[in-house]
């Protein structure tokens, strides 16, 4: 039996064909569309409706905004009572209960209205959390709800998202789950179209609410654990699992690689490893390929030019490469992996928690530079005394752009955004802090560097999961960044950041600012 179960509203606790349906007519209407047929309208029930409208009767982002306004003016009032729960669910929302689960509802629909229908037909008590999206339209996808349930859960000494079930009747649900790393139930009882939830990957299937209560409460576990990691015993029994729907179709795919075959945990560690090295080896070889080409455009501007290029010349170009190289690397991983990072917050946040931030920023960066340069690393590392005189010739507002700005939008995008997301799906937040960060070290290249940003990616990783955005990493790398290059780099004091008791202050503060920005965030939720 699973400890941890997620549900989606529409669809799988209740049919909602009527209100919804009813909702989208008074919505069209007000454009000057009849459709009469109801059935016609069931495509909207399940998926995000700004999308829904621009999809099936091409709107303008604008007139879909629109009507979403008219269709809540008429399911506020009535459409959200126009609705029926599937019989035998309250029954079984009361036995898992009862069995200790930890229940909670992941829908696309707002929360507000979410919970007046839970509460409508009596089952709200029965889940701990309740996440749906905002009424602005913040956190309208799949995946971004389930995540946020996680979180909630994990607050509460939750499993990782491994142990933890979606349940649900569109592809929104499979994919949100795959997305967050958890189990999925496919509910074909909703309004899936024939095929949707096995291309969108459900690990089982059920065809009734029996078929369900089987498979969650634990009589239909051989049956979950064959479709998951299916063994001999589970291959030759499809009926394993009352209610089970195409269970026979699913088994045989295993047994037949092909197309719709359920991922093991070692294939999701392999495609998780393969996206990271795949977003590391684009980000260097776009960030490589671009840089080059600025500079050897520079180079051949000047040979022609009376006088031709100078060392310092030359190193301006070689930074001006490396600010359009990480341009152009930001801007090809964005394009390819914008969905899976999430770029909005998706916790409460004030400038309270921000400015232990900051401070955390600027004094970790100090201690650790400071500590470095006190035990004298760069006299190992060659390479990093080449890259700190590149740094030390370059203009002033260039080495903002590029060291300030640019490397971190790039860098966190990657490192934290597709690297550490991807290896927390499968391995759980520790390890992944730790592995990304790693990375992130290596991949600096020199001694000097791997060692420091090893260390700072660590405490990035942290960052990430505690604000669940990628702005405060990128904030954070770049307080940091910023506060290196031009007070300890460009003043004239810098060197006093390279005494032990400097280290020791700076490295201190650091705990202390790590310690209060954590409890000053979690009062924000």
């Amino acid at each position: 039996m699973f400890s941890y179960i997620l549900f989606d509203l529409d669809g799988t606790l209740t049919d909602p064909k009527e209100g919804i349906t009813a909702s989208v007519r008074h919505a069209l209407k007000s454009f000057g569309i009849e459709e009469p047929d109801a059935d016609k309208l069931t495509p909207f029930i399940g998926p995000p409706l700004r999308e829904s409208f621009m999809k099936y009767y091409g709107f303008t982002p604008e007139q879909a905004e629109e009507a979403v306004g008219k269709y809540r003016e008429y399911f506020s009032q009535k459409g959200k009572y126009e609705n029926v729960i599937y019989p035998g669910i309250p029954e079984l929302l009361r036995d898992l209960k009862a069995a200790g689960a930890h229940l909670a509802v992941a829908s696309s629909k707002p929360t507000v209205f979410v919970e007046d229908i839970l509460n409508y037909f009596g089952i709200r008590q029965y889940f701990e959390i309740v996440v749906g999206s905002e009424l602005d339209g913040r956190r309208d996808r799949k995946e971004e709800v389930v995540r946020e349930v996680l979180w909630q859960f994990a607050r509460k000494g939750a499993a990782n998202p491994s142990s933890v079930v979606m349940v649900g009747d569109r592809k929104y649900d499979i994919e949100g789950a795959c997305a967050a790393g958890t189990h999925s139930v496919g509910v074909t009882y909703g309004y899936a179209q024939p095929g949707e939830l096995q291309e969108a990957g459900a690990e089982i299937l059920v065809r009734n609410v029996e078929g369900l209560r089987s498979v969650l409460l634990g009589s239909g576990q051989g049956a979950w654990q064959g479709a998951w990691r299916p063994d001999a015993e589970a291959a030759r029994d499809p009926h394993a699992c009352s209610g089970a729907v195409d269970g026979r179709n699913l088994y045989e795919r295993y047994r037949q690689p092909g197309k719709g075959r359920p991922e093991t945990k070692a294939s999701r560690t392999g495609k998780a490893i393969g996206a990271c090295a795949l977003a590391m080896l684009t980000y260097f070889g776009v960030n490589l390929a671009a840089g080059t080409a600025v500079l050897l455009a520079g180079m051949l501007f000047y040979s022609v030019v009376p006088g031709g290029m100078s060392q310092s010349v030359y190193n301006y170009l070689l930074n001006l490469g490396n600010a359009a190289g990480v341009i152009a690397a930001f801007l090809v991983c964005f394009a390819v992996w914008r969905r899976e990072v999430r770029l909005r917050p998706g916790v409460p946040t004030d400038g309270l928690s921000l400015v232990p931030m900051a401070v955390l920023a600027a004094s970790l960066a100090a201690g650790l530079n400071g500590l470095l340069s006190l035990i004298e690393l760069y006299r190992y590392s060659p390479t990093f005394r080449e890259v700190s005189e590149m740094q030390f010739d370059t203009p002033l507002w260039l080495g903002i752009l590029s060291f300030g700005i640019l490397a971190p939008l790039g860098e966190e995008f990657v490192f934290r955004g597709v690297v550490y997301g991807r290896l927390k799906k499968v391995g759980g937040v520790p390890a992944a802090v730790v592995i990304s960060g790693l990375l992130f070290g290596l991949f600096h290249g020199n001694l000097v560097q791997a060692v420091y940003a090893t260390a700072l990616g660590i405490v990035l990783a942290v960052v990430y999961e505690i604000y669940d955005s990628i702005l405060a990493p990128m904030a954070f790398h770049a307080v940091a960044n910023l506060f290196v290059y031009l007070v300890m780099d460009q003043l004239p004091f810098g060197g006093v950041f390279a005494s032990l008791p400097a280290c020791i202050f700076f490295l201190v503060l650091s705990a202390v600012s790590l310690v209060m920005m954590v409890k000053w965030q979690k009062s924000r939720t």
